[in-house]
């Protein structure tokens, strides 16, 4: 069940990435997820919505209600699917399944970048720009601090990743040399 479950999830997502890029709508769209993820965070929300006892136009009438004009038409009906087919629990599998899609059929990166401090704006389109170049697409990053990185940048994209950090060359340098012991 767990497989058929996830082709469904992915066949889903691939062909709402192929109707956001059909309308140009793909930024647009993966944001909307940002925003359905956000809603769906809150457990009794979620609870609500999964729960098989309330009849499916309601519980559809209720998430169109709490989302109100903040998403795309084609978010709507793509929630609508994937509530219908009782998949609306495994949402962050479906999200996945779109960044990968859009990733991979749209040229449209999600990426997370990892530094000490918060980078400034000026740095932020740096990285962006020099993204775009290097990935040849259009480029969302997600900014993260956590200052256990000491220094530098990290930055992973889809299955790409750099790592310039002070934490990733001491953990270098302590292999080596237990390599070479």
């Amino acid at each position: 069940m767990a497989k058929k479950q996830d082709r469904l999830l992915t066949d889903l997502a691939l062909g709402a990435i192929l109707a956001a890029k059909e309308q140009k709508i793909v930024p647009e769209f993966m944001d909307d997820l940002d925003l359905v993820s956000a809603v769906l965070a809150d457990f009794k929300v979620k609870s609500a919505l999964t729960n098989a006892g309330v009849p499916f136009e309601k519980r559809f009438d209720a998430l169109k209600k709490v989302l109100d004009g903040q998403v795309e038409p084609l978010t709507v009906r793509t929630l609508a699917l994937v509530m219908e087919y009782h998949l609306i629990g495994s949402f962050d599998l479906f999200q996945q399944a779109a960044e990968d899609a859009a990733r991979e059929n749209a040229n449209y990166h999600i990426c997370r970048a990892v530094t000490a401090v918060f980078m400034n704006e000026a740095t932020q389109k740096k990285l962006k720009t020099a993204l775009e170049k290097k990935l040849t697409g259009t480029v969302k990053i997600r900014y993260d601090v956590d200052p256990n990185v000491i220094g530098g940048l990290s930055v992973t994209c889809g299955d790409w990743r750099y790592l310039n950090t002070v934490q990733s060359k001491l953990q270098q340098l302590s292999r080596h040399l237990i390599t070479t012991n």
